[in-house]
């Protein structure tokens, strides 16, 4: 499940007070104490269903479809808490946003990642929640609001996105999303991201202090190493996840996650597994779980699973259990 420090949420009282409505009602029915997040609570982690579904019902008691949206332009960088002071002691602003997406980690975890492209003369920061919540629309809209204070934060408040895209559907009016991000809105899109001129990436970042610099790092090295780490298992949530829709291999599997292929491998050795191991241990499961539990042919479950050809999932399925996927299932079946 994933969690994120409550710093997210930051100013949530006072924009439910601006659209009139009682904060402390909303937060109490959800599970929040009033005033949260106070001062001395903004780094404590809490489940990301639960803000999400704290959000949605903000949205619903304020009339305000677009309450996270509005809640996150209203934040600032601090939200970010050690992470944010590092991007403002980086160098130049590509350098800050890849720290954003290294170490983003600390600010949320699960299987949620950020990830930093180029792609011609514009650059793309995205944001991905793999789990595929219900109520996904509130915490993109928060991501992508946050994701524009951090970019004027680091740029200026001369910095406009091209563009803004999410992946969920079309709100009924598009006006508030223009007048908050300033920028053409787009929804129905493969990406929830924030696109803008790369130049940008570049630009330096004024009063930068490089010993403070290498403090950061080294404190937030500290944390990360006592952060608890579920790698193999969200690799193989992803492998299951990527498989259906086509090639599933380390690059695929690697950029969901905003890491390099070779790191991920070498991640992955560190906890006594490699990606190989991990994918073949998910295409023996789904087998299966298929032959067992369904009449999918072995032509079908062949492409599921990413082989070539049924030939070499035989293969392979023969290595795994000493016989054919056919001789497999007919054994299974007759001792039902």
């Amino acid at each position: 499940m994933a969690k994120v420090r409550a710093a997210v949420i930051a100013g949530f009282d006072k924009q439910m007070r601006l659209l009139q409505a009682d904060p402390d009602k909303i937060l109490q029915a959800n599970g929040f104490s009033p005033g949260f997040p106070a001062v001395g609570d903004l780094d404590e982690l809490v489940s990301y269903n639960c803000i999400e579904g704290l959000l949605q019902n903000a949205a619903d008691a304020t009339g305000c479809s677009h309450f996270a949206a509005l809640l996150g332009i209203n934040q600032n960088i601090n939200l970010l808490g050690a992470v944010g002071q590092l991007m403002l002691q980086s160098n130049d602003v590509g350098t800050a946003l890849l720290a954003l997406v290294d170490h983003l980690m600390l600010h949320i975890s699960g299987p949620v990642n950020g990830a930093l492209n180029s792609f011609g003369d514009q650059a793309h920061l995205s944001y991905h929640n793999s789990a595929q919540t219900e109520l996904r629309k509130q915490s993109d809209e928060l991501a992508m609001a946050q994701s524009i204070v951090i970019m004027q934060a680091l740029c200026g408040l001369d910095w406009k996105p091209t563009r803004v895209c999410f992946c969920h559907e079309s709100p009924a009016s598009l006006k508030p999303y223009q007048k908050l991000f300033k920028a053409p809105v787009l929804f129905d899109q493969q990406r929830t991201e924030i696109v803008f001129p790369k130049i940008w990436l570049k630009a330096p970042i004024l009063q930068v202090d490089p010993a403070l610099n290498m403090i950061l790092r080294s404190h937030i090295n500290q944390l990360e190493k006592d952060v608890p780490s579920d790698l193999c298992g969200d690799v193989v949530r992803l492998i299951r996840e990527l498989l259906p829709l086509g090639p599933c291999g380390i690059e695929t599997v690697a950029d969901r996650l905003a890491v390099h292929p070779r790191t991920l491998q070498r991640m992955l050795k560190q906890e006594g597994s490699s990606f190989s191991d991990l994918l073949e241990s998910v295409r023996q499961a789904i087998a299966t779980e298929r032959l067992r539990n369904s009449d999918i042919s072995i032509i079908q479950l062949s492409d599921y699973l990413g082989y070539a050809d049924n030939t070499a999932f035989t293969r392979a399925f023969k290595r795994w259990f000493g016989s054919t996927p056919r001789e497999w299932r007919k054994s299974v079946n007759s001792d039902l």
